[in-house]
């Protein structure tokens, strides 16, 4: 399998839950990226969790869907990313998922 072929949840648990894709970031004109302290609204700090993580592409249209294709050229996100591994298999986090149960 590879990560074409991960469902939804698969590819969500390879998130590590650091939180800093939801942090305001600025690239200045040599290309280095700075992270601000300055986190998404929805984002829980402590947790790390967004709070509308299943509706977060419909409330804030500014969130960023990570998708395989995308990760591998995006500058900003952290050389440790979850969805940078190179393993085909989702990664279990040892944080509980932010989903809401049921």
């Amino acid at each position: 399998m590879n990560l074409n072929e991960i469902d939804a949840a698969g590819w969500d648990s390879l998130c590590r839950r650091c939180g800093r894709c939801c942090f305001e970031k600025y690239e200045d004109d040599r290309g280095k990226i700075t992270y601000t302290k300055t986190p998404c609204r929805y984002l829980d700090v402590v947790s790390r969790c967004c709070n509308i993580f299943e509706q977060r592409f419909r409330i804030n249209p500014s969130c960023v869907k990570l998708t395989p294709e995308l990760v591998l050229t995006l500058r900003w996100l952290p050389r440790d990313c979850g969805y940078l591994t190179t393993g085909v298999e989702p990664t279990r986090n040892k944080r509980s998922s932010c989903r809401k149960k049921p």
